[in-house]
């Protein structure tokens, strides 16, 4: 795939083909499905296959061999042990707790129930991670990505975000996945797009002779995910559909709805706020996941409204899930606009074995979070340090009063930091970062229409801005009465910028991005929590029109798969603390982009020590 706009234009057109004439578009996925086992029976053939032909004419015929007949096939045996070393991939189980036979009977009664209800064939094994999810995992056995390993994966936060009818719909939808429900042809489609993205994982770390198999692969897996985009968005139907018959539709949306209000918490609630104790205490706490058990049983059992935000959101054309408007619409079940208490928790199945993995995961969490929570405690200690230089001078530049009042309330909470606020802006009134922060702090106060404002201008200012924004919105709106006069001045700006990003910059011509020091410390602290980030170029789009703040775009040498890559991009994007808003990006998932931010961005700006 040449760049991120080429391939949504590609799978808008396979959705019309779909549409208009769907046996045409089943060929040609199936041909290209083909294309991948052809190229690795190719490679096999090419190497072993001619070795052992002529090795078996050699002790036939018994001709004598000149050095450079033994040379030949010495080169022969050592291309095909290349290729076959490349493709001798040992495909790791899901990560995880892997429920034993008596662990949990509750639990696994429960799904063997389920599938049986489904008609999906049985399972290899369960495993409970520390994720906010549910996933049908294959595993495909050494070559033979015609042979799968089944393995049903459930969260541990999953299992108490849900009630247990609420799981049982997650679980059936999972099994419909399994199961042959979509037909033969769209199950194994389903099961190659994770199983060629495993076996291209796999090869990364091989032996360079098999790079050339390993440069296909990285061109032919993301290609043909694009290119069966259209079935799995529709295969995600069918799993629903699955769901709604073996549980019920309206526990299946039930389960959409807490889902997406679990997301919604912990991004935009439970994880802010851990991240906020990295000012206070050096390292990491000790009982995340206890704290977020606990929170999930709380909002489970919450009675609030369902932020518009969720119910309205645009599909996007890289996601193979449809919105939930969607997949409701598609139940036929009309999406409430709150929800009610839950029933019994799910995670009440695990028994004792509940504690048992909150600690676990709490301890690697920890673990894995210790580097990067100590250099975020650093920060704070150097934006407390800056607060004092701040407070040590009488006069301050405009920026400096807008970063002087952001500091004082982040790291002194005993001060108001409301007038600081409104005499930086009266200084800096371009400053998006400051009418975001006083725009919340003002619905904290209780002063909605002001801090309506703030928030607006900080939107129409920044674009990086507009998803925080509008998150501070629906989080006051939900101690709102519907319909209020609050509700509408949302809906207004969510209308005006909830379709506004800050884009790719195509077409633009791109500058060096002139970080200074300090900002490129930042960085490189962010980066040096993702192992298979390499190196790092950043680049500027120029400003236009009425912009005040710039957009970096940050080019990674990714060591990964793609799959990994296209997981771990949105988290990294999400930690990096740029002066504007930012896009990220690899050479594979837009290289056109990506030629143009290393012939602008010159020297990296972060490379792996």
């Amino acid at each position: 795939m040449q760049s991120a706009e080429a391939r949504r234009q590609l799978v808008e057109r396979l959705e019309r083909e779909a549409e208009q004439a769907p046996a045409r578009y089943r060929l040609k996925l199936a041909l290209l499905a083909v294309l991948g086992y052809a190229v690795l029976g190719l490679a096999l053939l090419s190497t072993l296959g001619l070795l052992v032909f002529l090795l078996g004419y050699l002790l036939i015929a018994r001709p004598s061999l000149g050095p450079f007949q033994i040379i030949a096939l010495m080169m022969l045996a050592l291309s095909g042990t290349v290729v076959a070393r490349a493709l001798w991939v040992r495909f790791v189980m899901p990560e995880g707790h892997h429920l034993q036979p008596d662990q949990a009977p509750e639990l696994r009664a429960e799904v063997e129930r389920i599938r049986k209800a489904v008609g999906a064939a049985p399972l290899h094994g369960i495993v409970i991670n520390a994720e906010l999810n549910a996933a049908a995992a294959y595993v495909p056995q050494g070559l033979g990505l015609w042979r799968q390993r089944h393995y049903l994966i459930l969260g541990l936060p999953l299992l108490h975000a849900l009630d247990r009818r609420e799981l049982a719909a997650v679980v059936a939808h999972e099994f419909g996945h399994f199961h042959g429900g979509h037909g033969h042809f769209t199950g194994w489609i389903y099961r190659l797009r994770s199983s060629w993205h495993r076996l291209l994982e796999g090869m990364s770390g091989g032996l360079a002779g098999g790079q050339l198999l390993w440069f296909f692969f990285r061109w032919y897996a993301p290609y043909f995910e694009a290119y069966s985009q259209v079935l799995a968005r529709r295969q995600e139907y069918a799993a629903d559909a699955v769901s709604a018959q073996a549980v019920g539709a309206d526990a299946a949306v039930s389960a959409l709805v807490r889902i997406e209000l679990a997301s919604d918490w912990l991004e935009g609630e439970f994880w802010p706020q851990i991240n906020e104790s990295t000012r206070a205490q050096a390292y990491p706490p000790i009982a995340v996941h206890e704290q977020l058990a606990q929170g999930l049983s709380r909002e489970r059992q919450r009675e609030i409204r369902i932020p518009a935000r969720l119910l309205a959101r645009q599909p996007d054309p890289d996601d193979t899930h449809p919105t939930l408007a969607k997949r409701a619409e598609a139940l036929q079940v009309e999406l409430p606009r709150t929800t009610g208490t839950a029933g019994v928790a799910a995670a009440d199945m695990l028994g004792e074995l509940d504690a048992t993995l909150q600690r676990r995961f709490s301890l690697e969490w920890r673990t894995g979070a210790d580097a990067e929570w100590k250099a975020g405690h650093q920060q704070a200690q150097r934006e407390r340090h800056r607060l004092a230089e701040l407070q040590a001078h009488r006069t301050h530049t405009p920026a400096e009063a807008v970063e002087l009042a952001c500091l004082s309330e982040d790291h002194q909470p005993g001060i108001d930091a409301l007038p600081l606020y409104r005499e930086a802006l009266a200084r800096a009134p371009s400053n998006a970062n400051g009418h975001y922060r006083l725009g919340a702090l003002l619905l904290k106060r209780g002063n909605e229409s002001e801090g309506v404002q703030h928030l607006g201008r900080a939107m129409e200012l920044d674009a990086a801005l507009v998803e925080p924004a509008l998150r501070a919105l629906d989080s006051h709106a939900r101690g709102q009465p519907e319909e209020s006069a609050f509700d509408a001045a949302v809906e207004t700006l969510r209308a005006r910028y909830s379709l506004r990003g800050a884009g790719d910059g195509h077409g633009q011509a791109l500058q060096p991005h002139a970080l200074e020091a300090m900002q490129l410390r930042e960085l490189a602290r962010a980066l040096r929590g993702h192992q298979k980030v390499r190196t790092a170029w950043v680049a500027q789009r120029p400003l236009a029109g009425t912009e005040v703040m710039p957009h970096f775009l940050v080019l990674l040498d990714w060591a990964g798969s793609v799959a990994s890559e296209r997981a771990a991009l949105p988290h990294i994007a999400s930690q990096l603390r740029l002066p504007g808003s930012c896009t990220v990006l690899t050479a594979s998932s837009d290289a056109a982009q990506a030629r143009a931010v290393r012939m602008s961005a010159g020297e990296p700006a972060y490379r792996r020590p």
